[in-house]
């Protein structure tokens, strides 16, 4: 017979896949699925978490780069439109403002914002960089992703009487400030 298909046994029949070998395929699939998901999920908001605040030291060395840079005040704030400061601790738009020296008005020279669920928090004022590039007073702002995968779920840029940012990870208990 031509065209039949020969197992090993001799017997004709179609080739395939049996029962018992399609279900372990499935329980190994959903095996892996279990343990990879939880894991993923963590890589995801930790890169989410240290890109925010990748961004956040950006704004801050941006601030003060251009301070040195218009030997002027420029000041790094919290902004509800991205044109003016507030005098909010949500941070979750933020504006760098310099000086326009051909308008003599102010310069929005960076409009950042949080994505989805990240937050940032602040002081209820503004960080301004002299133009030596220190501050006028140290500050503190909080990048955070309401979770608890990864435990770390915050990162704390301190921003030094230098000028200087630093960042550092803290334990929120899954909670934003």
């Amino acid at each position: 017979m031509k065209g039949s298909v020969r197992g090993p046994s001799g017997r004709g029949g179609a080739a395939g896949f049996t029962l018992v070998e399609l279900m372990v395929t499935v329980a190994v699939i959903g095996i892996l699925t279990v343990v990879a998901v939880p894991a993923m999920t963590g890589l995801i908001n930790n890169s989410r978490i240290s890109g925010l605040s990748g961004e956040v030291v950006s704004a801050v060395q941006l601030a003060r780069s251009e301070a040195v840079r218009r030997n002027a005040r420029v000041t790094l704030c919290a902004s509800g439109d991205g044109a003016t400061c507030s005098d909010s601790a949500d941070w979750s738009r933020w504006i760098v403002q310099a000086p326009d020296n051909t308008s003599g008005g102010t310069d929005v020279v960076l409009d950042g914002t949080a994505p989805g669920n990240a937050q940032v928090s602040g002081p209820a004022g503004r960080i301004v960089f002299r133009p030596s590039g220190l501050v006028v007073s140290q500050a503190q702002l909080t990048v955070c992703v309401p979770t608890t995968n990864p435990a770390n779920n915050q990162r704390v840029v301190a921003v030094v009487l230098s000028g200087s940012p630093v960042t550092t990870r803290a334990n929120g208990a899954g909670a934003c400030p």
